[in-house]
Order: structure tokens, then C-alpha cells, then sequence
């Protein structure tokens, strides 16, 4: 880049000639272990959906364990996964009517139904990739983070995701949401004396703008019903597969919340989801088999009730509301309010749709005539 020349014919930067080395090379080619010195920064983009797919974080890791000197910087320095309880019916179905295809006695003079069962597992072992919105989850996301500088080979190769749930809607699980943020914090020991760490976050969240990864839905073959207030427990567990990319397995169990609360080990919740099949579920998704929805184009300028997705909240979240809207109304200066007693009502000639309502404020007798 130094050897160029501008329209001026100065080089073109300048300032980096003999101070970048382009090495083609895998980062795991072990003549790199003699011909690379080690370095202060690493800066990597090994990430793929749900941070994880593709193993690149393997070569990232590999990287600074042989060339990142002590007290080095890693950019990005730690991502963190989020799973959250998704209800998403318009998916569901999607995705079952994909199946359903295969429900046919004679497709041609062909019987696909022996291949039903199959293409069930197939669709529903394959995670959705695509952005969604927010309004479909359920309940608040469980966290689970990966430091890159501490972080082993051995700790990605397989991990478990506790998840507990608050849910928030009464309604159907159809699945689970999950996306990831990255944080890019240096080192203190890294910096110059007296310089504080900038701290710079990029999430992949559906509460940010859409990125490059977008999220990932993974659906159960059963939804499960649940309840406001209820909890749901269990495990997600990721492993690595030889896909590049992980297997990723969960057994959930909806709980009231005395019985959440009751259950202080592992053993006990297994004891649970072993014998509770009722309002438990179990299922497998493959990360590298991965199919995309792009349906989801933002949100619309009035929200919809969650009612409309036929989730429901609990009775007094309600009147909550309506007690919140109260209190703000109440609140609202004399010359704001709409407070009005209707008069009389007038047709428009010619019109359905229109007529005249004359109304008396309470902060001005005089009528006042309103078309609408």
C-alpha cells in the first residue's frame, strides 16, 4: 500500500511501509510457530451465528495461546450467548405445513407418507435463521458468556447453558430465541499509564439494528403451554460436531414458581424432567443446518396487543396498565384535558360516515363543534 502513489505522487500510506507483513498462511500452519513473533493486539472476526457456528472462536483461541504476548489485547475481548422462551405461531406453522407435504397418499402415483416422520425431524431440527420481533419472547433471556482471554479449546469443545425463564404471557412455546452481543474492552495492562479502557458493545439482539448474523429461532416439535408466572428450567447443551458447528440439545420443564423454588439441585430438576412429560420437552437442533426466514421487515408504527398473538397477561399487569394511563391523565395541566360533555349529534347531509358533535368542555360552557 506504501508503494502506491497519489495524484500527487506522494506514496499513499506512507507511514506503514515496513510496519505490516502479510502472511498467507492458517493461523494453525505450524511453520507460523517459527516465522510469526508474538504480538500485542489480536484482532479477529471469528464469529458466526449464535457466536459459535462455524468453530471459528477454535483458531481465535489457538491464536492467542501461541502468538499473543502476556498482558496482550484480544478485539473482540468476550461475546456473550442469549436464549429466550419464543412464541412464535406464524413459524410453527410454517414449518409443520413444510412437513405436511409429505402427508400424501398418492403425490404422482407416489405414497410420501413413509418419508413423513423423517422430514418432520429434518424441519424441525433446523434452526431459522433471520430477525424477528422482539414482541415474540416471552420471557427475559438467560446469559451465558465466553471470555476470549481466558477462555480454552477444551471449554468450547462442549458447554451447558443452564436456562430459568420468568415467563411473562400466558400462551404456547413455540421454541427458543437466541442471539449474541460482542464487547470489545482492551486490557488495562494494555493501555498507557492513566488511559481508561473504552468500553464498545455490539449486540445482535432483536431490540438493536439488524447485523450481518441476525438471530436464530429453534422450534420444538410440541409446543408447550405455559403460564404467566410459571418458570421453566433445564438445560441447553452445545457440542461440536464435525460440521464446523455444534449439536445443540434442550430439556425444558414448566414449573410453577413454589416448585422452582423448591428445586435447589441438578439432580432434582432431571428427577422432574424425567417423570413430568406432560409439561416437559426435549429436542436436538443441528446449527449448521440451517434454514432462513426473512418474513420479519420491523415493527409496525402501532404495536399489536400481545392478545393478537394470543398471548395473555396476567389480570392485575392489565388493570396496571389502565391505572398508569389513569395517573397520567390525572396529571395532565387544566388546558390539556379532553374532558368533555357531548351536547348533541347532527347528521351531515349526503354522508354515512359523517356527522357533527357538539360538546361543553368543563373548563369552557361555550359549545364547541367537532366534525368528524
Amino acid at each position: 500500500a506504501a508503494k502506491r502513489k497519489n495524484s500527487n505522487g506522494a506514496a499513499r500510506n506512507a507511514y506503514l511501509a515496513d510496519r505490516i507483513t502479510v502472511v498467507g498462511s492458517k493461523i494453525e500452519d505450524p511453520q507460523l510457530l517459527v516465522a510469526m513473533p508474538q504480538v500485542d493486539v489480536i484482532i479477529s472476526e471469528p464469529i458466526g451465528v449464535l457466536l459459535v457456528h462455524e468453530r471459528m472462536l477454535e483458531s481465535y483461541v489457538y491464536a492467542r495461546d501461541k502468538f499473543l504476548r502476556p498482558g496482550g489485547a484480544m478485539l473482540p475481548s468476550s461475546g456473550t450467548i442469549h436464549l429466550a422462551p419464543l412464541s412464535d405461531a406464524a413459524l410453527w406453522s410454517e414449518t409443520i405445513t413444510k412437513a405436511r407435504f409429505w402427508q400424501q397418499d398418492s403425490f404422482y402415483g407416489v405414497d410420501l407418507n413413509p418419508y413423513f416422520a423423517p422430514a418432520f425431524d429434518e424441519f424441525f431440527s433446523a434452526p431459522v435463521v433471520g430477525c424477528f420481533s422482539p414482541t415474540t419472547l416471552i420471557g427475559d433471556s438467560v446469559q451465558y458468556e465466553v471470555d476470549f482471554h481466558t477462555v480454552t479449546l477444551a471449554d468450547l469443545k462442549e458447554f451447558v447453558i443452564p436456562v430459568d425463564w420468568q415467563i411473562k404471557y400466558t400462551g404456547l412455546m413455540h421454541g427458543v430465541a437466541g442471539w449474541f452481543d460482542l464487547a470489545f474492552v482492551p486490557l488495562p495492562s494494555s493501555l498507557h499509564p492513566g488511559t481508561a479502557p473504552n468500553t464498545v458493545y455490539m449486540s445482535t439482539s432483536p431490540y438493536s439494528p439488524a447485523t450481518h448474523w441476525q438471530q436464530v429461532r429453534l422450534l420444538l416439535k410440541q409446543p408447550l403451554a405455559v403460564n404467566a408466572g410459571q418458570v421453566i428450567r433445564g438445560f441447553v447443551s452445545m457440542k461440536v460436531n464435525d460440521q464446523r458447528s455444534y449439536d445443540i440439545t434442550a430439556r425444558i420443564i414448566a414449573l410453577e414458581e413454589e416448585e422452582a423454588e423448591a428445586i435447589i439441585t441438578d439432580e432434582a430438576l432431571c428427577v422432574l424432567l424425567d417423570s413430568q412429560k406432560s409439561r416437559s420437552r426435549e429436542a436436538l437442533w443441528y446449527l449448521h443446518e440451517q434454514t432462513y426466514n426473512y418474513a420479519y421487515v420491523g415493527e409496525p408504527i402501532e404495536p399489536a396487543k400481545p392478545e393478537n398473538a394470543n398471548l395473555y397477561l396476567p389480570v392485575e399487569s392489565l388493570l396496571a396498565e389502565s391505572s398508569s394511563t389513569a395517573a397520567f391523565t390525572q396529571r395532565l395541566p387544566p388546558a390539556a384535558s379532553h374532558a368533555s360533555q357531548v351536547s348533541s349529534v347532527q347528521g351531515v347531509a349526503d354522508s354515512l360516515t359523517d356527522f357533527i358533535v357538539t360538546s361543553t368542555t368543563a373548563s369552557d360552557q361555550d359549545p364547541n363543534a367537532m366534525q368528524y
